[in-house]
């Protein structure tokens, strides 16, 4: 098997969309024109698709809560690669130079949130989808035109929330409501999308295991990584990168406020202490 030069580290856990979709992740990352491997952390009980590759390998935990980080910490403990990229079994990367790209931008610094497409219908499934990194300007909701190739939804607005994020409007009838029923204005940039290397990772504590379910485990290792690196945000500096999402209705969000007091918490600690109490 050739030597990787990416390992591709990917959650899996319950009964997520990404188990339908997960075969054509793979062939996605394994297309690239870079060597890599996809490295799976599944959690515990959680059905896994056929995935006849050899560069594809599975690291199951065999207990603990179903969250993204700890399940990323199980999958790149395996990997063998030296630079890994930390993404979702439910996102694809769009174009087969996406790793060439991202590589060439990450020379001495981490690359993070590159531009994310959402796929709003059940287009994933169609065999002629195409993963080509379209050629119209700025949107985030797409579907699959009678040609399998993405095209807009309809119109939408972004709006800056904080110097560092940017959130947008949905078309109407798109997308789906908070738990108050308002709609929820996602980010058009893939949050938790990191090409870093392996020793950076590991010197930082990788991601912190106390997060359960969804939310704020990204936002804790970006903190982190910024206090030792330059981060560079592709969606703001490289409008080349982007990636798909095959959307899906939200889960584990009763989850997100108690994350987000334990991240406020780490933070108030400084980058320092998240550090030693990670490692």
């Amino acid at each position: 098997m050739l030597e990787p030069r990416v390992s591709v580290v990917l959650p899996l856990f319950g009964d997520h969309r990404a188990t339908q979709v997960l075969p054509r992740v793979c062939r996605a990352w394994l297309a690239q024109d870079v060597p890599c491997e996809i490295v799976i952390g599944v959690g515990p009980d959680t059905e896994v698709p056929d995935l006849p590759d050899d560069r594809i390998r599975l690291v199951f935990a065999d207990q603990g809560p179903s969250a993204a980080g700890p399940l990323r910490n199980l999958a790149a403990a395996a990997a063998r690669g030296s630079t890994f990229y930390l993404g979702d079994a439910d996102i694809v990367p769009l174009g087969t130079d996406y790793l060439t790209r991202a590589l060439e931008l990450g020379r001495d610094r981490v690359v993070i949130q590159p531009w994310l497409y959402r796929l709003v219908d059940r287009s994933g499934t169609r065999d002629d989808l195409v993963l080509e990194n379209p050629r119209f300007g700025r949107v985030c909701h797409v579907d699959a035109g009678p040609d399998g190739r993405l095209q807009p939804v309809g119109p939408e607005r972004f709006l800056w929330q904080g110097r560092d994020c940017m959130i947008v409007e949905p078309p109407p009838g798109v997308g789906w409501n908070v738990r108050e029923g308002s709609p929820w204005f996602p980010p058009p940039y893939h949050w938790g999308g990191f090409l870093v290397e392996r020793k950076l990772f590991d010197d930082v504590g990788g991601y912190c295991t106390i997060y359960s379910g969804w939310g704020c485990e990204d936002d804790d290792l970006i903190a982190k990584l910024e206090g030792r690196i330059e981060v560079m945000r592709a969606w703001r500096a490289a409008r080349g990168l982007a990636c798909l999402h095959f959307e899906h209705s939200r889960t584990h969000t009763v989850t997100l406020p108690a994350n987000q007091e334990i991240l406020a918490r780490r933070l108030d600690r400084g980058v320092d202490a998240m550090i030693a109490e990670d490692r």
